[in-house]
């Protein structure tokens, strides 16, 4: 089973899509309140890790430097 993600390709960060999953259903709409107006796309997983950043990574570091 492959993994799904929504992907902003002007900022290039990412998203993972877990269907069943409410929390990430908020997160996804988020994202993509987020990224309006830029060309989000559903990708499998692989072909944007290590190029694109995870949009749930950077908001833990923006939180973790605000805590600093």
């Amino acid at each position: 089973m492959s993994v799904r993600c929504r992907a902003c390709i002007k900022c290039r960060s990412y998203v993972v899509i877990h269907p069943s999953n409410p929390v990430n259903q908020v997160e996804i709409k988020r994202f993509e309140k987020k990224h309006l107006g830029h060309t989000v796309v559903t990708v499998d997983i692989n072909e944007v890790k290590g190029s694109y950043n995870s949009e749930k990574n950077n908001e833990q570091n923006k939180t973790a430097q605000q805590i600093e």
